[in-house]
């Protein structure tokens, strides 16, 4: 026990609180108070508690924040271990008191010691205001989620389990996120059904792809095969895996499985005739799936955990096992690529892309037959993301950057142009390489734009002229250099690019601008930057909403076309009227039917379509093929081009012909030719060949949407009538006799 001299000059082996304050209100030094209140806590553990709690302006105002955060730590730890009869109730109203200097551990320490019923609002709310501090604090998010259930609020019950499981992503963690979630009531989050089919153990994936799933706001179902029985399950007409029609399957086979001699001396022609029967055998099964699913396919490229036989390494003369892999990956990649929908994974660059841990758990992959363990499970979880986020339309559009700290290191309103840290060395060479990364998007058919509080001046000289700049000023579709708050920004952009907010992403390295996006405009995807900016590449590239299956030709110059607009928008402004505006455009449309070429835009247009787009239908591009080889359906596809560029593949309807009646399922046009009367182009297209084919009147349908507004009109601007609304779907009804559909007279109309 401590001995306290008090300002007499007296020594106590005890201490009241009255003693205490006299000697608080004596010293000159915090320190002085931060050693008497220990010497409190050490002798009665209570009573600092009370006091603590009883005089909190003046542990404030006469400790200093770091050792009174200290001293809360020594406190609590003390009066867990029951010194004195502390009550816990104290020690909650105490770490709730002094949320925002407690540690988060002692905080949780506190919170769950304490059974959930006594966890009363101050201490719940101290948690969550501590979260704020540190988002990845699991001990923190488990108290929270405990209050969530208490409470039975589930959507934040979900959506605390993700970020749990983003903070702890251990098997445990994950296995109890998943018996959690079992209990609770499904999201409103969009469906997807995923098959896993394996050749070893791959339930504990189930559990990382559910949380991966989720993290994308999608609610997944998953079908996993039964062990080693993915041949089988592709060919049974009966199979659990045909009862589950999946939107997406995911095929891993080991060739370890398939040459089952690998861990020998299996070598030389022996090797070859082996590697290729089990590439027949994955080529034959999907080829087999193929042939009665719609659902994309990703199959694993190939992978050993033996490694090169000694005696083989020493024949020069013959190929080793690494080139034999390469060779057999290569023909899998070459043999698939030629089939509907289906996809390698390349499991060599997922490795390399790895947080840690071995690939190959020998003892489990003897007991349980498991192939990928550790956290190899998690990082095989997140490259399937880059397949599922596409398929499902989550892909956004544009990439919204900052610039300070964030293009480049430093302030350039504070250092200078020339003081920013920007350049082929580090520190400077990071920013380089992520910016080079950010203009490989731009190739991709991803835009980009710039918010930044900055003078516009020293921001630009920058962009222009700085000799480490990788992105000019023309790599940019959208720019915001001001002082105004970045969310009213951010509208502005959607509205210049007339794409809606959700189609945006945020980038920026302040965690203050991201929290403010993220509650002003929660659809604005605002992922967190590293503290490192050697790692911005790495995070940003790793996003699901980034991914695309194909690229298309409007994808690789899609940055043009957005340049080529704003010459339009200029040309606009000096016009004298708006049909003078459109005639001097110069405007030529093809029409024709879709091809093979143009499917993928097509399918591209169907799912991320969502202002000028009269029913929002999604159809998969297996849907689309079916479609474009039935006769009693039309596909249209338009292309339009002006003076200042060619817009690309921009508009698509699909008619269905019933009798006397040509019904338009859907008619969709991207937004950035709304306003050119394209559309009306392609809808007299359309009433004209109906007409040819002896079809007396057009039906047009329309399905309200929260984002369909532009195209709420378009029947009744165009001459037809409402017939009414069923089951949420308007019909609309033009005779052909009376020829309402005429192309507008500043457009230039060419069959495909």
């Amino acid at each position: 026990m401590s001995r306290v001299r008090d300002k007499t000059g007296m020594t106590h082996n005890s201490l009241s609180a009255d003693l205490l304050e006299q000697l608080i209100k004596a010293a000159t030094k915090a320190s002085t108070t931060r050693e008497a209140i220990a010497a409190l806590t050490e002798l009665n553990t209570a009573e600092a508690v009370v006091w603590l709690i009883t005089n909190e302006a003046t542990a404030r105002a006469q400790c200093a924040p770091r050792d009174l955060a200290e001293l809360l730590d020594v406190v609590v730890k003390a009066g867990l271990a029951g010194r004195a009869g502390t009550r816990a109730g104290d020690l909650a109203k105490l770490v709730a008191r002094y949320a925002d200097l407690a540690h988060a551990d002692t905080l949780a320490t506190v919170a769950n010691s304490l059974p959930a019923v006594l966890r009363n609002e101050e201490l719940v709310g101290a948690v969550h205001k501590t979260l704020e501090r540190e988002p990845r604090h699991a001990g923190l998010l488990r108290v929270a989620l405990d209050h969530a259930l208490r409470k039975k609020e589930m959507f934040e019950a979900h959506r605390l389990l993700t970020r749990l499981g983003r903070a702890d992503d251990s098997q445990a963690t994950l296995h109890f996120i998943w018996r959690k979630r079992s209990v609770l009531k499904p999201t409103d989050r969009p469906p997807v059904r995923i098959a896993l089919m394996s050749s070893f153990t791959i339930d504990p994936l189930v559990h990382y792809l559910d949380l991966e799933c989720r993290a994308i706001e999608l609610e997944p179902e998953i079908y996993v095969t039964p062990f080693n029985s993915w041949a089988q399950e592709i060919i049974a007409e009966t199979s659990g895996l045909r009862k589950f029609n999946p939107e997406i399957a995911f095929l891993s086979v080991s060739i370890d499985d398939l040459v089952g001699d690998l861990g020998g001396l299996i070598s030389g022609d022996q090797l070859e005739e082996a590697g290729e029967a089990a590439v027949d055998r994955i080529l034959v099964a999907a080829k087999q799936f193929a042939e009665w699913s719609d659902a994309a396919l990703v199959v694993h490229s190939l992978l050993s955990v033996h490694r090169e036989p000694l005696g083989i390494l020493a024949d020069r003369g013959k190929p080793g096992r690494a080139a034999w892999l390469e060779r057999l990956n290569a023909r899998l990649a070459d043999e698939l690529q030629k089939l509907p929908r289906a996809y390698v994974l390349d499991m060599t660059d997922v490795l390399l892309r790895r947080k840690g841990g071995a690939l190959d758990n020998p003892k489990m992959r003897h007991m349980a037959a498991m192939r990928l363990c550790g956290p190899v499970v998690g990082d095989v979880a997140r490259a399937y993301t880059h397949y599922i986020a596409p398929i499902k339309g989550l892909t956004r559009k544009c990439v919204v950057l900052d610039l300070d700290n964030t293009l480049w290191g430093g302030i350039v309103g504070e250092d200078g142009p020339h003081g920013i840290r920007l350049g082929g060395t580090s520190p400077g060479s990071e920013y380089q390489e992520f910016q080079r990364y950010l203009l490989s998007l731009t190739d991709r058919g991803f835009l980009l734009a710039l918010i930044s509080k900055n003078n516009p001046d020293d921001a630009l000289e920058v962009i222009r002229s700085h000799e480490g700049m990788i992105l000019r000023e023309d790599a940019f579709s959208a720019l915001r250099i001001n002082w105004r708050p970045k969310p009213e920004n951010m509208i502005g952009i959607a509205e210049e690019l007339n794409i809606g907010v959700d189609s945006l992403i945020f980038l920026d390295d302040n965690p203050h601008e991201r929290e403010l996006m993220r509650q002003v405009l929660p659809d604005v995807l605002t992922p967190d930057l590293p503290a490192d900016p050697s790692l911005y590449k790495a995070t940003v590239e790793a996003l699901p909403q980034l991914q695309k299956l194909a690229i298309t030709e409007e994808d690789r110059t899609r940055t043009q076309m957005y340049q080529a607009k704003r010459q339009r928008e200029q040309t606009r402004v000096s016009a004298g009227s708006l049909e003078d505006y459109l005639k001097s455009l110069d405007i030529t449309v093809t029409i024709g039917q879709v091809d093979e070429a143009s499917l993928p835009r097509v399918h591209q247009l169907f799912q991320r379509t969502n202002q000028f787009n009269l029913t929002t239908r999604r159809y998969a591009i297996a849907d689309l093929e079916a479609i474009a080889g039935d006769r009693g359906c039309r596909l249209y596809t338009l292309r339009a081009r002006d003076r200042f560029g060619d817009h690309g593949l921009v508009a698509t309807a699909l008619v269905r012909s019933e009798a006397d009646t040509w019904r338009v399922d859907s008619f969709l046009m991207s937004c950035r030719v709304i306003g050119y009367g394209v559309e009306t182009a392609l809808l007299a297209t359309v009433g004209e060949d109906a007409r040819a084919a002896g079809a007396e009147k057009l039906i047009g349908e329309y399905i309200e949407t929260a984002k369909n507004a532009p195209a709420r009109d378009f029947y009744s601007r165009h001459g037809f009538s409402d017939l009414g609304t069923e089951d949420g779907v308007t019909q609309w009804v033009a005779s052909l006799t009376d020829a309402n559909q005429t192309l507008p007279a500043w457009i230039r109309r060419e069959v495909a």
